[in-house]
């Protein structure tokens, strides 16, 4: 009789221990949520004033001004070329970081106070304990941050601004192209507020090479750039009077002096693996190697391949199919390599088809109106699309496609 009051005790000791485990793995669960998203509103708020500061500059209002010069000092202090300044080391300890820790607690408060009326009685699952958690959270960062002078995860010291390897959080490959172009990649934490806005790219002062400028969907593009505030120049290079495959010399004095080299050229023809793939990876190839580097805004080199769809499936018709093959099986996998490569900016743009820029079933203006709202949203991959293949073919793309056999050359 004890035997079996002894284990029945044990048993609901071993049910009141898993209870207790259950329901703090929920405590635990919803306070990381609350305190995610209270760091997300507190950074977001930030972002959206942060942009705005950056307007206000020559503002009427004095208010305003003033709070664009603070954190101008900033700006002042981690500089254009990625450096540090110690001339404005106190102002940026002392003004540019507390109106940064400021506007964060704000936007943290605003965001606990909008889910509190949203939410139901009984059902809140970010309460004011967490909301002091997140403040003590912020202020010691950057407590911490004014301790080590401002040089903390985001500001690293860089020749040129890296490839940024994160999709939604900021890094200091990320932060760093905002002091290069401080009214672009505005984000502090996550990359919403550039989704939204389209301020994760800048144009300025960027030397544009356009090859296989006849095109109508490359025509456009052309006329999406001279739209663009701050381009410095777009140069459309012929095939047969400014290069040709037997001389690809010709080209590199150009290719030196060009920040973003757009491959538009492609051929049914004969000579489709020649056109497609070999003077594609060639020039992308030599672009890398001689591409000097824009001392005043100090970027990598960048690559926009114009593709299509066809590259992904097997299309009906011999002419197609000869094309498709040129893409698949030949360019696809140099393609993937630039896209990995460290040291250049490969953006893959999938047209729905080849001729349909053409025919008016996607019309090329429209087309190129797509892709540039891609590009200011930071992708690399960019699907151009109205039947939806392009968005499915990421996956193949980024998963399937093998890397070249030579991508340890490039």
């Amino acid at each position: 009789m004890s035997n079996s009051v002894d284990v029945r005790s044990t048993d609901a000791i071993a049910d009141l221990v898993v209870y207790y485990l259950r329901l703090l793995r929920h405590d635990i669960t919803l306070s990381l949520l609350s305190f995610f998203y209270l760091l997300c509103t507190g950074s977001m708020f930030f972002d959206v004033i942060h942009h705005m500061l950056h307007r206000c500059n020559k503002s009427s209002h004095p208010l305003f001004r003033r709070l664009a010069r603070i954190h101008h000092f900033h700006h002042l202090y981690f500089t254009r070329r990625m450096d540090f300044d110690k001339r404005y080391l106190q102002q940026n300890r002392f003004q540019a970081l507390p109106l940064e820790l400021a506007l964060q607690i704000v936007g943290s408060a605003l965001g606990y106070i909008f889910v509190s009326l949203v939410t139901p009685n009984g059902l809140a699952w970010s309460t004011r304990n967490h909301l002091w958690s997140t403040i003590g959270f912020q202020i010691l960062r950057t407590t911490f941050v004014i301790l080590i002078s401002g040089r903390d995860s985001n500001h690293l010291i860089y020749k040129t601004a890296p490839k940024d390897p994160n999709w939604i959080f900021v890094g200091p490959e990320f932060h760093s192209l905002h002091h290069v172009y401080p009214d672009r990649y505005i984000g502090s934490f996550v990359k919403v507020f550039d989704w939204i806005w389209g301020t994760a790219y800048s144009f300025r002062r960027k030397r544009f090479t356009i090859i296989g400028g006849s095109e109508a969907f490359s025509q456009a593009i052309i006329a999406e750039l001279e739209r663009e505030e701050g381009v410095a120049c777009i140069r459309n290079l012929k095939s047969g009077t400014d290069w040709d495959y037997d001389h690809f010399e010709n080209v590199i004095p150009i290719l030196s002096n060009s920040d973003v080299l757009i491959l538009g050229h492609g051929s049914n023809g004969q000579d489709e693996v020649e056109s497609n793939c070999n003077s594609a990876t060639r020039l992308v190839k030599s672009f890398k190697q001689h591409r000097a580097t824009n001392l005043a805004y100090p970027t990598l080199p960048e690559v926009w391949y114009i593709g299509s769809e066809v590259e992904f499936y097997q299309p009906w018709g011999n002419v197609q199919q000869c094309y498709s093959q040129s893409k698949r099986s030949s360019f696809l996998p140099h393609a993937r390599s630039f896209f990995d490569d460290r040291d250049i900016i490969y953006r893959h743009i999938v047209l729905p088809s080849f001729a349909s820029t053409e025919t008016g079933v996607f019309g090329a203006n429209r087309a190129a109106k797509c892709a540039m709202w891609w590009i200011r949203r930071g992708a690399r991959y960019i699907p151009v699309t109205h039947t939806g293949f392009a968005c499915l073919n990421y996956f193949k793309f980024m998963y399937r496609i093998p890397y070249a056999n030579d991508a340890d050359k490039m």
